[in-house]
């Protein structure tokens, strides 16, 4: 555990001296906001929609809006499916996560859903809650 902090905090520390844009400058200037956690893709878009999209050619997919709780945490409602595998019929189901901006560098998406002018930011973020709502 202790390990784990130091680390976390080095990760903090090593930003300190960059003016982070918070997730709503970003969204206002750029139009989304996107991040990878390696399987899947989450894409916040200005006008309210929410997409996540797996990496690969199979996967978890949400689609659906999003709001802020508050600056850090949003709330997502969509219908969830699988690419490429068996899903529920109109699951819908409400998740809420908690986003930390680490840095402002990005790269260059090479995933095979969408062109490779997509930035994702280097975030941590934790998935508070997914409850089902219909």
């Amino acid at each position: 555990m202790a390990s784990a902090l130091i680390l976390f905090t080095a990760i903090l520390a090593s930003g300190a001296g960059e003016e982070l844009l918070s997730i709503q400058e970003i969204i206002q200037d750029e139009g989304q906001f996107a991040f990878t956690d390696g399987s899947s893709v989450f894409q916040f878009y200005s006008d309210g929609s929410f997409f996540m999209e797996p990496t690969g050619l199979s996967g978890r997919a949400v689609e659906g809006k999003w709001i802020f709780l508050d600056s850090n945490r949003m709330q997502i409602t969509g219908i969830w499916t699988w690419y490429n595998g068996v899903s529920a019929i109109n699951d819908q189901r409400r998740m809420t996560i908690f986003i930390y901006l680490l840095s402002m560098e990005t790269e260059d998406s090479e995933l095979l859903w969408r062109s490779s002018d997509t930035k994702m930011y280097d975030v941590y973020f934790v998935v508070e809650e997914i409850i089902q709502v219909n």
